[in-house]
């Protein structure tokens, strides 16, 4: 499985809409290779969302 199914993966668990079959095929890579490459991809994407969060919210907050 390369990086971008990976990061597509994870985006579309992140708006919580996946169909079946890519499901599978990440039960299948799980099984394979582990669960390390979406933590750190989910935690890596968590961290950046937060980041951009962040300093949308001080923009807001400090526009005059």
């Amino acid at each position: 499985m390369k990086i971008v199914k990976i990061f597509q993966s994870i985006i579309a668990a992140f708006f919580g809409v996946q169909n079946d079959k890519k499901m599978a095929e990440d039960d299948a890579f799980v099984e394979k290779y582990g669960v390390k490459y979406f933590l750190i991809f989910g935690f890596l994407l968590t961290f950046i969302f937060l980041i951009i969060l962040y300093f949308f919210v001080s923009f807001i907050l400090n526009y005059d």
